[in-house]
């Protein structure tokens, strides 16, 4: 699991991008950091290993110009900064950022052969490693790379096609399936960010400067006049003005979002019942069954949403841990919640 964020607007993105970076992190990031931004067509980015605080310690937000951008945090699931989004195209022409795994179609889909077929087209994968990193896309001399950079640049060879930027992360998508969401910005559309999910977690909210993109309510700003879930199993323009949206169809069946919020908030108040500190992860997994589907569950928008709700209520309480981070000597935030005190019963 990893959280994503994107802002278009009127205001510098940069600052934004880490603020919502640093209000998810710790549900199911803060291994590896990264951002980018458009200014005067380029794309600025950065990313390390570590959490939101080791990004800015490296980078100043207002070194990253421009009113357009995406941030990610990535769980603990290998590899070095490169392996860190954004995901860089060719000649920077996009930058892309995921959350998400193959999921049901890990058996189904050739990724290692579109890895080759993308190197003998002449791309360049930044996120390579010389031996084999878990499931990921094998290379010719028995390295591997990431999904996403294979994605990204497979997004690219898309857009040099299309006319339009949801053409590209829709037939990529469909091309290269998996239980996921991805987000690209390119410097040719530098007002829009582009996007697209089957079942994981996506919302967007407005408020008077622009439009914000995230895994969680919990990132959008006290200033959100309106949000709402980006539908699953679509793809989606955003705008500094309004979201346009059409069904991303999908290669086995349609995706609903299938667990009731009242019973969620049950499943949720009932685990923290026993005055635990409980992760995001532990919720989770106390939701998930109430959905009637055994894959690409929609399972994360009624947590995030639920716990949202939840904290803005005063009901729960949340807490920030300290884990072993993705290298020796760091560490990474995991937001732990339990009930506020004057929910408990007496």
């Amino acid at each position: 699991m990893c959280n994503i964020a994107g802002y278009v607007g009127s205001e510098q993105a940069a600052p934004i991008l880490l603020e919502m970076i640093e209000a998810q992190e710790g549900l199911a990031g803060g291994y590896y950091t990264g951002i980018a931004t458009i200014d005067e067509g380029r794309i600025h980015w950065a990313k390390v290993v570590g959490d939101c605080a080791a990004l800015r310690a490296t980078i100043a937000p207002l070194d990253l110009p421009g009113v357009i951008g995406l941030a990610h945090s990535r769980s603990n699931s290998g590899g070095d900064c490169g392996w860190s989004h954004p995901f860089i195209a060719c000649a920077d022409t996009l930058a892309y950022i995921a959350n998400g795994t193959r999921g049901c179609f890990e058996r189904l889909i050739d990724d290692s052969g579109a890895a080759r077929r993308l190197l003998a087209e002449g791309h360049v994968f930044t996120a390579v490693s010389d031996q084999q990193v878990g499931g990921y896309p094998a290379l010719p001399d028995g390295g591997s790379v990431h999904i996403s950079d294979v994605m990204a640049h497979t997004i690219e060879a898309r857009l040099n096609d299309s006319p339009d930027p949801l053409d590209a992360i829709e037939t990529a998508f469909l091309d290269l399936p998996g239980e996921v969401v991805g987000l690209f910005i390119t410097p040719q559309y530098p007002r829009a960010i582009f996007g697209a999910r089957y079942n994981f977690p996506m919302c967007l909210g407005m408020d008077a400067s622009g439009a914000r993109v995230a895994s969680s309510p919990t990132a959008l700003a006290d200033s959100t006049t309106w949000w709402t879930w980006v539908p699953p199993c679509s793809a989606a323009e955003v705008r500094a003005g309004g979201m346009r949206v059409r069904p991303l169809g999908s290669p086995s069946a349609a995706v609903g979002d299938d667990i009731d919020r009242g019973d969620a908030r049950a499943a949720i108040m009932e685990a923290l019942a026993g005055g635990e500190a409980l992760s995001f992860e532990a919720l989770s997994n106390a939701v998930k069954p109430l959905s009637g589907r055994t894959e690409m569950v929609v399972g994360c928008d009624p947590v995030y949403e639920v716990l949202h709700r939840l904290e803005t209520e005063g009901a729960i309480c949340r807490e920030i841990a300290r884990v072993d981070g993705a290298q020796q000597g760091l560490t990474a935030p995991q937001f732990r919640f339990r009930l506020a005190d004057d929910a408990r019963e007496p």
